[in-house]
């Protein structure tokens, strides 16, 4: 998907990665003192954690979905570690991101409303602030949700790249602000504007900003009409953000980062709007038998029929995450990259498409949206293992700090994952997830759902809605689908996980 008008682009970007590294490298206190061999420089291991937003390993071949949308995934996994049953820690962007670089569950972290941010307790207590004195620090996000993580994290990554940077048109003017008062900037913004409308700069420029985004915005629709007949993928901040530019710019990222470095990049494909460049349009005409279920007490009143075909156009897009990524990793091949690179590929939370439901912003937690992919591919990995226990979002801190010989910290509460612990593999544990959106940041959690999966049972359980939202408790590997309710044939199990839940919640 390589876009030859991209030449000069690209060019810009190399030449300001290595002014910006030049720069960073010369003021702050990284070096790379030692590698797992006790030598620095070329031997030490990299990191490249690669999540692609809203990606539900429901939707993947790679785990058994009937339309083959991940080939080049699947291929990768042949030399990976595979997760089949990942829990994501939360349903959107926001906890799930926070527990992903903290290792800590949404209620402690605290960052569980839509633009939210984790309490000042965990601003030092991060995956960046734990690696950065043994890794080259470096991020990007095309999410602005996730932007403001990795501000408030600014101190402990040495190269953080604006989100602007690879935006055809539209712009994040907290951008503008320093990291400390980015989070205040970027909800200043938000309310003012609201997702859907560019707020200006300045009142004084407010007309011209207006207008030349106008002017950028059809220059790029026309330009790119042909090759993108859907419309333009875009990010609710109104930015512009084509997965090929991405990837060409992470290829260059790789070849020019010191040895030794540690990069997350947060992806906005596949999230919605799902517009897939042409020649992936109407590329699944199938027609399956998805399961029907009976509409949730959350139902917006989405047919099945409408679901399916969203459905559809979401399997689309991630056709085409497909294909760049197995762009990228080719590349890395003939690099030899890969020699000396652990790869992560994962999400943050899944899709749902069921039960007069569609996308992922609400009060659920079904398993295509806490079900989200990882593989983790290790240095000349040659041979595929397959990981069946359940794993979370917040065990990624401390895996990564055992590969790096790291000491793990006391605050987490993910542990290292199955392939990478010393002696013997464990006992299956059980792992957590919550959504808390109408709870306050630092008020008790008098509304929220709270889910726990052990072994093969999942409880969801719904807090502060009243009664018409009871326990909901299914085998999941009997039932995958969550068609059938086992609460109240299964009451014994009910409670227990019940008190496991509201334990492990309470913190006792």
């Amino acid at each position: 998907m390589k876009d030859d008008n991209l030449i000069s682009r690209r060019e810009f970007m190399k030449l300001f990665g290595s002014a910006a590294f030049s720069y960073i490298a010369a003021s702050s206190a990284w070096s790379p003192a030692r590698s797992l061999n006790g030598t620095a420089g070329g031997d030490f291991p990299n990191v490249l954690i690669l999540l692609f937003d809203t990606l539900s390993a429901g939707n993947m071949s790679l785990y058994g979905y009937p339309r083959d949308t991940t080939p080049n995934m699947n291929s990768f996994a042949q030399r990976s570690f595979v997760y089949h049953r990942h829990i994501s820690p939360g349903n959107f962007t926001t906890p799930a991101t926070a527990s992903l670089l903290t290792g800590v569950y949404p209620w402690r972290h605290r960052a569980v409303n839509l633009n939210g941010i984790v309490t000042k307790e965990f601003i030092d207590k991060n995956l960046f602030s734990q690696v950065k004195t043994r890794c080259y620090t470096t991020a990007y996000t095309h999410n602005p949700l996730a932007g403001l993580f990795l501000n408030q994290f600014s101190r402990h990554i040495h190269q953080l790249h604006e989100m602007k940077n690879l935006s055809r048109a539209g712009e994040v003017y907290a951008d503008r602000v320093n990291a400390k008062t980015f989070p205040i900037a970027f909800w200043g913004e938000t309310i003012l504007r609201g997702t859907d409308q560019f707020f200006p700069g300045s009142l004084l420029f407010s007309t011209i900003e207006k207008n030349i985004h106008k002017l950028q915005a059809q220059r790029i629709e026309t330009d790119l009409a042909e090759k993108y007949p859907n419309g333009i993928p875009y990010n609710y901040k109104g930015m512009y953000l084509l997965l090929e530019d991405a990837i060409d710019w992470i290829e260059d990222q790789l070849t020019s980062l010191p040895g030794g470095y540690l990069a997350y990049y947060h992806l906005w494909p596949p999230h919605d709007p799902y517009l897939p460049p042409g020649e992936f349009v109407n590329r699944y005409a199938d027609q399956f038998d998805w399961p029907k279920k009976a509409e949730h007490p959350f139902s917006l009143g989405i047919t099945d029929e409408e679901n399916w075909e969203t459905r559809r156009q979401y399997d689309e897009y991630i056709a085409f995450v497909d294909a760049e990524f197995g762009r990228l990793i080719e590349f890395m091949e003939r690099e030899n990259l890969l020699d000396n690179t652990l790869v992560v590929v994962t999400s943050d939370h899944g899709e749902l498409f069921e039960r007069g439901l569609s996308g992922h912003l609400n009060s659920t937690l079904y398993q295509n949206l806490l079900h989200v992919p990882l593989l983790i591919s290790t240095p000349q990995q040659k041979a595929r293992q397959d990981i069946y226990s359940a794993t979370s979002g917040v065990d990624l801190l401390p895996t990564l700090l055992h590969y790096l010989g790291e000491k793990i910290p006391d605050f987490v509460d993910g542990e290292v994952l199955p392939g990478f612990r010393d002696g013997d593999q464990q006992a299956e544990r059980s792992v957590f997830a919550m959504e808390a959106k109408l709870s306050g940041k630092n008020d008790p959690f008098a509304v929220c759902t709270m889910a726990v999966v052990k072994e093969r049972y999942k409880l969801i359980r719904y807090q502060g809605y009243g009664e018409k939202l009871a326990d909901e408790l299914y085998d999941l590997d009997n039932d995958p689908e969550e068609m059938e309710d086992l609460s109240s044939t299964h009451t014994g199990l009910r409670t227990e996980l019940g008190k496991e839940l509201q334990r492990v919640f309470d913190g006792s």
